[in-house]
């Protein structure tokens, strides 16, 4: 018997309307089309079939398996685990050494694996991390689709306990998670909020980037988005004042990425892009590694050629 089909159209929690089709059969019940989740079964009739483990090479610098089986293979299993054996954090640093130790032990009993590398084993670790964001990923899209609060909490997810799908729920119904930034710009652009400033000075000079931090961290009326935010700034002010004059010198950009560390592709208080040009910077520095060295060499030089003429003046008298 042909299958019917009916449109329903609701507002989900983050308010986009939805336009959902379900076909329906004799039994009133839903047919679902699409893959489901990877269960590793490959990974079994792999190991039946060659009567051992898999072997996973990863070479040192790439990070991953550079062949694309073992690549496969690899990231699908931890993507298992991820769901399956780790406990879903609200952000990665907040596993202990234990809860990661525990998933990588089951990892090398999947494959023939070298954990003892100490690169293999970081490279395992970043690759279980992306796929535990992309699981919550999928979680918080599974929590949005839901028409209200109540709703959502009742939603069954087979890996997670209710008290811990309850716990993600808290996380993402709080007002400051959905504002997905750290400071008080939303979703502004910070690149374009900073040249804006510029724009409103007289000779159109854009604020340095502590300058910019404190005008994105710090308002008159809330203070300090964070005690983190505070404690940055003044570390940035110590080092300002330390480092900007005399001849151990450091560029604002410098101190701001010593402060904030780095991160490829993005700019600590400014968002995704190139990170800014610090060659003059790196290059005086160099020079001024080379002086010193090229000093000490000269004194050490000098004091063992006074050593050898007391030396000598002794064995003469």
């Amino acid at each position: 018997m042909a299958l019917s089909g009916r449109v329903f159209r609701q507002t989900t929690l983050t308010g986009e309307t939805t336009q959902d089709t379900q076909s329906v059969d004799d039994s009133n019940n839903l047919t679902h089309k699409g893959r489901g989740k990877t269960r590793g079964k490959g990974l079994e009739k792999m190991k039946k079939t060659l009567g051992s483990k898999m072997k996973i090479e990863i070479p040192l610098g790439k990070g991953r398996p550079t062949k694309p089986d073992q690549s496969a293979k690899l990231s699908n299993e931890l993507g298992i685990i991820a769901r399956n054996f780790l406990l879903l954090p609200n952000k990665w640093k907040e596993l202990t050494r234990e809860d990661k130790d525990t998933t990588l032990i089951r990892c090398h009993e999947r494959f023939e694996i070298n954990l003892d590398e100490h690169y293999v084993k970081d490279s395992c670790e970043n690759i279980l991390k992306n796929r535990s964001r992309q699981w919550r990923y999928k979680l918080k899209k599974l929590f949005e689709s839901a028409h209200s609060e109540e709703e959502a909490r009742k939603i069954e997810v087979p890996e997670l306990t209710p008290k811990n799908w309850n716990r993600l729920c808290d996380m993402w119904i709080n007002p400051h998670h959905k504002l997905k930034s750290n400071h008080f710009m939303g979703s502004k652009a910070l690149v374009a909020s900073r040249a804006a400033m510029g724009g409103t000075k007289p000779e159109g000079v854009e604020p340095d980037r502590i300058e910019f931090y404190k005008h994105t961290h710090y308002t008159s009326e809330k203070g300090w988005y964070s005690l983190h935010a505070e404690t940055h700034y003044n570390n940035m002010i110590d080092l300002k004042d330390i480092y900007t004059s005399g001849e151990s010198s450091m560029t604002i950009d410098e101190i701001v990425d010593i402060v904030l560390g780095t991160k490829l592709g993005y700019i600590k208080g400014l968002g995704y892009g190139p990170k800014p040009n610090t060659t003059r910077a790196t290059q005086r520095r160099t020079a001024e590694l080379g002086d010193s060295l090229k000093k000490a060499k000269q004194e050490a030089a000098s004091a063992q050629h006074d050593l050898q003429k007391r030396l000598n003046a002794n064995l003469a008298g």
